[in-house]
């Protein structure tokens, strides 16, 4: 009798194992579904940033449903960059932030927003000197509940592109060739 029952229970686990692989492919019936369906933005909260900039100016901000309103640079196209001092991609990419500065003068701007706590402003103003950065980079606190709020940032370097109206274009993560850029840059200007 033990034997039977022994028999028959490794048959229903055959059946029940195999049972998984009948279908070749996945079709509506094998995917869940949500519950609820949620509006996108329903539990939005706009945040409002100032930054400090290493030159004593704030750049104000506020986060919106679709990217971030930039009192400073309405009407222009915004690169943030996320770095550190200590970052080699970073350092390397700062030409390349130059030129697209310099490039598209009167529609684009740079924010870069120092991911490195226990720099003093000499540091930051040294660094700047030394690698002849034309854009204004923003130290302290704020930069650090800034970037949570971006995505809780990770990795140094990371750009975070938003069009003429502050809406989020791309994010950008590690050495990213200035040709690229470009690109999304022009495509964001003609439109």
């Amino acid at each position: 009798m033990k034997k039977n029952f022994l028999i028959a229970g490794i048959l229903s686990s055959a059946l029940l194992f195999t049972g998984c692989d009948t279908k070749d492919s996945i079709d509506e019936s094998m995917v869940a579904k949500p519950k609820d369906k949620k509006e996108i933005g329903t539990n939005f909260d706009s945040k409002e940033f100032k930054l400090q900039t290493v030159d004593g100016k704030s750049i104000e901000l506020k986060t919106t449903l679709t990217g971030i309103d930039f009192k400073d640079y309405k009407g222009k196209i915004v690169l943030i960059d996320v770095f550190a001092t200590w970052c080699p991609p970073c350092i390397k990419g700062i030409p390349d932030m130059n030129k697209l500065k310099e490039k598209y003068a009167g529609e684009f701007e740079i924010i870069s927003v120092l991911f490195e706590k226990d720099k003093s402003k000499e540091e930051i103003q040294e660094f700047i000197k030394k690698h002849n950065i034309q854009y204004p980079v923003t130290i302290g606190e704020e930069n650090f509940r800034f970037t949570k709020d971006l995505g809780e940032v990770s990795k140094v370097p990371e750009y975070y592109l938003y069009d003429k109206d502050g809406t989020y274009i791309k994010k950008f993560v590690g050495e990213t060739d200035k040709s690229l850029f470009e690109r999304y840059i022009d495509k964001a200007l003609n439109n």
